[in-house]
């Protein structure tokens, strides 16, 4: 890859050295700017000097970029960095908006940088995607950071599979509502749901919550994916249990509704319905277990995932299938709330924080020519998927592309994309009218999606709650940082208690809810409102 980057410095070379042959005159090319700069990558990710697309973006913007590469244990020495001013001129991955407060007159402000003539690409993506403008403006109208956009990902994070197979073997249909799930899972628990001739392996129903604070919000698969049944919109995981309804922010996990969710999922534990490790069981153990015994047999029957082959490996995948959103049946009539499946476009889609430049950058105009590179339509593609010379992807026409598969046989699309690139880490815009033709795995979550098509549909700015885009103050920051903290200490006590029928939910429910609130509800959900009102302000 140096040859190839070396031919290309000299073949500009020899350009520059025509075109000023035109005018009488020797001269050679033109010095190269030097830049430093630190991409935090994840931890499959090969070198970047490997990239051959990476050295094309360098040598278009007339740079020579020194990398830095952090695989692992940024957070442990940002702040010690940044406190020091020991940063190079370019940062991508690598800082968060409560950076912009906490150390001032470090980062540059980019809004008088950014213009059709330097920066034609991200120009068009804050004209052609006017929330990655309000996603870069900072609470106090400064602009420090460029964020992304790769609108091909879908609309949610989250697809329940139910294994089909079970399902004939027990003599029973996809449920459409929580008490015919709930009859399911009886049956494959009552009835040797994968006829190995042990009736008790299976796992009716499995999740994932576990991952320390706000596991049982953060997780895209904790049982909490559910909650939409009760007509509450979600719109990602992390969003600590706030959502919004008619335009007003509210909390679910005080709101009755939560109430009688939770009695529903005591009921299924207590009928050993619902996997009693999954409380501890990491990751790992999650993935581990949807994949199957030792034996090749189906363990779980209805569980949260991303995509057939990743959750359940190509020897299971073909037995799942997509459960639709359920509706809440407990006690009344179907439709009795108005079902709705969590949103997560705009976690999936956009990203704040990308990329940031140092104030002190000797050279900031060349800096943001050469970021601007990388939000060009071919380098995005490239950033997400791979290379074209690196064997990654194919352009096969003006505006279209096509992801290739892994070069090592051994390796699965998504590891892959993460092996080879910047992957999801990288700066990007994805343009909606670019045409990709995804790789098998992608190919299979789409269409898994379309299960949910409708349901999500329903979503609207008056109830989806639009987190990333919503500017505090330095103080509210600060407040809602502790605020939210204990408050979801006491949800995240609670839920497990409640789930596993160690704690009483009707004579709890009250004094919980006290609790909640004596942590400060109120003035997060007053602030959150501010925030949300102003945010709606700006988009009209």
């Amino acid at each position: 890859m140096k040859n190839k980057k070396l031919t290309a410095v000299l073949l500009s070379s020899v350009m520059a050295v025509s075109t000023f042959a035109g005018f009488g005159t020797t001269a050679s090319a033109e010095e190269k700017v030097p830049l430093t700069a630190l991409f935090c990558s994840h931890p499959l990710t090969q070198d970047i000097e490997d990239m051959e697309w990476v050295a094309e973006v360098e040598d278009e913007a007339g740079v020579d970029v020194t990398w830095e590469q952090i695989r692992a244990d940024w957070d442990q020495v940002k702040a010690t960095r940044f406190a020091s001013g020991d940063i190079p001129d370019i940062l991508i991955c690598a800082t968060a908006s409560t950076d912009f407060q906490t150390y001032k007159g470090l980062f540059l402000d980019l809004k008088d940088y950014i213009s059709e003539e330097l920066t034609p690409n991200i120009y068009a993506m804050f004209e052609e995607e006017p929330d990655t403008k309000v996603l870069a403006t900072s609470g106090d109208g400064g602009m420090y950071s460029i964020p992304k956009f790769q609108g091909k990902w879908p609309s949610t994070n989250t697809v329940l599979f139910i294994n089909q197979t079970w399902l004939d073997n027990v003599g029973k249909e996809v449920p459409t509502t929580l008490s015919e799930l709930k009859d399911v899972l009886m049956a494959f628990k009552e009835q040797d749901a994968n006829g190995n001739g042990d009736p008790n392996d299976e796992i009716p129903l499995d999740y994932n919550a576990y991952g320390g604070n706000m596991a049982w919000f953060n997780s895209a698969y904790s049982l909490t994916s559910l909650i939409g049944s009760m007509g509450i919109q979600t719109t990602g995981p992390i969003n600590g249990g706030y959502f919004l309804e008619d335009n007003t922010v509210k909390f679910y996990a005080t709101d009755e509704r939560y109430k009688l969710f939770m009695e529903y999922l005591a009921d299924l534990y207590a009928n050993g319905l619902i996997n009693s490790n999954a409380i501890t069981n990491d990751y790992s153990a999650f993935q581990s277990l949807s994949r199957g015994n030792e034996a090749g047999d189906a363990v779980v029957g209805c569980v949260f995932g991303w995509e057939e082959t990743d959750k359940f490996g190509n020897n299971l995948a073909s037995q799942y299938v997509p459960v639709p959103a359920l509706d809440y049946d407990i006690d009344c009539e179907p439709g009795t709330y108005d079902t709705r499946w969590r949103d997560d476009y705009s976690e999936l889609n956009f990203a704040d924080c990308r990329v940031v430049i140092k104030a002190s950058c000797a050279d900031p105009e060349a800096a943001l020519r050469f970021v601007d590179r990388f939000y060009d339509q071919t380098h995005s593609v490239e950033s997400l998927f791979g290379g074209i010379t690196d064997g990654c992807i194919e352009q096969t026409g003006d505006n279209s592309y096509k992801v290739l598969p892994p070069q090592d046989p051994d390796t699965d699309p998504g590891t892959w994309k993460w092996t080879s690139t910047f992957a999801d880490n990288g700066p990007m815009y994805i343009r909606r009218s670019t045409e990709i033709e995804m790789a098998e795995d992608m190919q299979n979550a789409l269409r898994e999606r379309e299960t949910y098509a409708d349901t999500l549909a329903k979503a609207s700015t008056s109830d989806k709650y639009p987190r990333m885009f919503l500017k505090f103050s330095a103080d509210d920051e600060a407040f809602l940082a502790l605020t939210d903290a204990n408050i979801n200490n006491i949800v995240d006590n609670q839920w497990a208690l409640w789930l596993t029928g160690d704690a009483d939910i009707e004579s709890t429910w009250d004094s919980y809810v006290e609790s909640v609130n004596g942590a400060g509800l109120q003035d997060c959900l007053d602030i959150r409102q501010a925030a949300f009102d102003a945010y709606l302000e700006s988009i009209q």
